[in-house]
């Protein structure tokens, strides 16, 4: 690219950013109580809202009374370039439906470990690399944090440990027959992070 083609480019996008309309103001927050506590929490947040008017909230989280603020989801790859998936029971859709292996994140537990320690638990495969590559919110209501990882170099040679009411399932796809998961309505659950995970493998 020329120096001149760079310079025009340059210049578009500035103008592109000068045309965009201002961020809402943000809302204050006045305070917050604790609502229901299980597995799943649920808190009352009460804001001010920048025109004076005051309203209730409620915000999500998991089990918040144990200090647990985030989970990790991981997109395992084989050697052979397959994505490690686990067929499991899921109560929200009713249903058994595919997901990637993930779970939460112990307080003061570093994200990578939990990452491969998860990955493990449900599967029973382990990894010879495992990198977190970002994080996103849960819900528009949520205060959970789910962190997105990649392993790489996974195979079947660890030792599934599931917990009492978990019913994991390991499958192996091809990367074509996991995008097709994703786009059958209905077929897969936390499928932003899968393919957030996509995206940073270069596989979408």
């Amino acid at each position: 690219m020329t120096d001149q083609l760079k310079n025009s480019a340059a210049t578009r996008e500035v103008a592109a950013e000068s045309s965009r309309l201002a961020d809402p103001a943000p809302w204050e927050l006045l305070g917050e109580e604790p609502g229901f506590n299980r597995f799943l929490s649920v808190s009352l947040r009460r804001y001010r809202l920048p025109d004076g008017r005051e309203v209730d909230w409620d915000v999500l989280g998991p089990k918040s009374s144990e200090g647990i603020t985030s989970g990790v989801t991981v997109l395992p790859l084989t050697p052979d370039g397959k994505i490690v998936t686990i067929r499991m029971f899921r109560a929200g859709p009713d249903a058994v439906v595919t997901n990637l292996p993930g779970g939460l994140v112990e307080p003061g537990e570093e994200i990578a470990l939990a990452g491969a320690r998860e990955l493990e638990e449900e599967t029973g495969y382990t990894c010879e690399t495992l990198d977190v590559v970002g994080w996103q919110w849960s819900g528009a209501s949520s205060t959970y944090r789910k962190y997105v990882a990649i392993a790489r170099g996974c195979r079947p040679d660890g030792k599934q440990q599931l917990d009492e009411t978990e019913d994991c399932v390991p499958v192996e796809l091809t990367v074509d027959a996991f995008r097709a998961e994703l786009r059958t309505p209905g077929a897969m659950t936390g499928i932003d992070a899968a393919y957030l995970a996509l995206d940073h493998a270069g596989l979408l």
